[in-house]
């Protein structure tokens, strides 16, 4: 009779990376930020005060830092890179929202 083989499944929980974490964080502000800021601009027909261009500002700010975040938390090892992988793509596609944003803006 064959022994039989056992077989051990290891599920160590991998703590997440502290700058995955910090770009998902800072990703999902600048993604709201962009979004509400854009329902604001429709609400006042275009004539929202400068205060908007500083929040849009803030929020391009918070797109490339989760951007540099993301890409940091890649060099942690033994970690879970979920949060890396959300932050980047998140902030990826509000840095490509923003740049959007500013070129109408400055196109108009």
């Amino acid at each position: 009779m064959a022994k039989k083989q056992r077989q051990f499944y290891s599920f160590a929980e991998k703590k997440y990376s502290a700058n995955g974490i910090a770009s998902m964080v800072l990703s999902l502000v600048s993604a709201v930020l962009f979004l509400g800021l854009l329902f604001v601009s429709f609400l006042l027909k275009g004539q929202a005060n400068t205060w908007i261009g500083a929040m849009g500002f803030t929020g391009i700010v918070m797109a490339c830092c989760g951007l540099w975040y993301g890409f940091a938390g890649f060099k942690d090892e033994c970690r879970s890179y979920f949060c890396s992988k959300f932050g980047t793509i998140v902030s990826t596609a509000a840095v490509v929202g923003w740049f959007f944003v500013v070129c109408i803006g400055l196109a108009a």
